[in-house]
């Protein structure tokens, strides 16, 4: 005789619902074909915003309604700078299974400030007070092994985060799992993307690579992870395909479309490292990063990389950009801002 498998109910707040990778997570984990083929768990997303009727927050539902799945998220508002409209979040939403916390990038070379930690903080506080099983944060990959090694104001304060979850909440009881994700693929789209490319081929030495990825692939990640998160408790994830030089994504690129790299003239990308702060940050710190990896000072880099690609395999940049030319679309840009909240003129001024 046939039996029936119970269906787990789980409900996870989405710090970050609207972004590239909170957006990312909830479309694997409620709207993809392997959400809908899952039957041991039944998934509720409540989805973090200042305002419910914002239009990001407006097409997650909409889009949640085409894949038929509107039942399974709602969308809750709140500020983080507020903690008492997150608690209340907590308080009256009934039992929060999980959390996934992303943090909005304050912009490229922003002043520095403490609120991305404060925030996080909030939410990793709240999660512990309120028993949690598991709390993911979305940090960035290290830069090297120290503090110090961070310019990037943004960044450090992520590593103060981590620190602070790991050595803080950690031993008290919270269980987390913290993902670094590299340098985002769609960060070449575009007009600011063609500024990125230029940036990172002349400003970086030839040898020097990095660690991309795609934001699709974080949101698959995270939500194998969440189905399945008990073997990773207390692990950290360095989340990219693998490091490759600026030279080879350019040929990447050129094998995937046949057409070379969108780029604009040296001049340009020497004018804007000269002048933005932010900017210098960004490719000393890449710099940091690539010799502390080839010098061992990041000992458990390549394990964290290979966890990763071992629960999802994340796709190199061609393979993203084959699939990206097959979608035949590029994400709208939104008014005069691009990268990371630039602006040509904050980029030359180094107001960015």
């Amino acid at each position: 005789m046939a039996t029936n498998t119970p269906v787990e109910h789980r409900t996870v707040l989405v710090v970050g619902a609207t972004g590239k990778q909170g957006s990312a997570f909830i479309r694997s984990l409620i709207f993809s074909p392997e959400a809908e083929k899952s039957s041991s768990v039944q998934w509720k997303v409540l989805a973090l915003t200042r305002s419910t009727t914002s239009p990001a927050a407006q097409s997650l539902l909409q889009e949640a309604d085409h894949h038929s799945a509107k039942d399974c998220i709602k969308l809750v508002e709140g500020d983080l700078d507020k903690p008492d409209t997150i608690r209340k979040i907590f308080q009256d939403e009934g039992k929060i299974w999980g959390v996934l916390t992303v943090l909005q990038y304050p912009g490229l070379g922003a002043p520095p400030s403490d609120t991305e930690k404060n925030q996080g903080k909030t939410v990793a506080d709240l999660s512990f007070e309120f028993g949690v099983s598991l709390f993911m944060y979305s940090s960035a990959i290290t830069v090297g092994a120290n503090v110090d090694d961070f310019k990037d104001h943004s960044r450090a304060q992520k590593r103060k985060l981590e620190l602070y979850i790991e050595k803080d909440l950690g031993p008290k009881g919270l269980p987390w799992i913290i993902i670094r994700p590299g340098f985002f693929y769609e960060n070449f789209e575009g007009t600011f993307g063609a500024i990125a490319v230029t940036l990172y081929r002349y400003g970086l030495k030839e040898e020097t690579t990095i660690n991309p990825v795609g934001s699709d692939d974080i949101g698959h990640l995270v939500a194998a992870i969440f189905n399945n998160h008990q073997p990773y408790i207390y692990k950290f994830f360095n989340v990219t395909s693998g490091p490759v030089t600026m030279q080879e994504i350019m040929h990447a690129h050129q094998r995937a479309t046949g057409k070379p790299m969108p780029a604009v003239p040296a001049v340009v990308a020497w004018l804007i490292r000269r002048m933005n702060k932010g900017v210098q940050n960004l490719m000393n710190e890449a710099e940091i990063n690539y010799d502390a990896r080839i010098n061992g000072l990041l000992p458990t880099f390549d394990q964290e990389m290979n966890l990763t690609n071992s629960v999802y395999r994340i796709r190199n940049y061609e393979e993203w950009k084959r699939a990206k030319v097959e979608e035949e679309k590029l994400e709208a840009k939104d008014g005069a801002l691009g990268w990371n909240q630039l602006s040509l003129f904050k980029l030359f001024t180094g107001q960015s």
